[in-house]
């Protein structure tokens, strides 16, 4: 039966493998920390961003809500407006009128 190797150098690792495997490692460590430092900021600027959507939102209803109260009073101002332009044409009717039978 033939083996695999020498039997005496299959106990240790060439140095050269060493070496690749800690620079793999080394660079894996540091891509995860370059990955995880930029996850943290991206998250940070995902909380800002909720915030400001979030201030935006209550902003916007505000807004909302003074607009429907304008035009409540914007409604009641027109309505106003009708009535004294009728009651005014009224007037102007029965003044015309009374002016009419003076003449008469």
């Amino acid at each position: 039966m033939v083996g695999l190797g020498n039997s005496c150098r299959g106990m240790k690792s060439p140095p050269l493998l060493m070496a690749a495997l800690v620079a793999c490692i080394i660079v894996l460590g540091f891509n995860y920390w370059i990955a995880s430092s930029r996850s943290m900021d991206l998250q940070d600027r995902v909380m800002d961003l909720e915030g400001k959507v979030r201030r935006a939102a209550a902003e916007r209803g505000a807004v909302e809500q003074k607009k429907n109260e304008f035009q409540g009073e914007l409604e009641k101002q027109r309505q106003q407006i009708d009535k004294i332009q009728s009651l005014h044409s009224f007037q102007m009717e029965n003044a015309n009128r009374v002016h009419q039978e003076e003449k008469n």
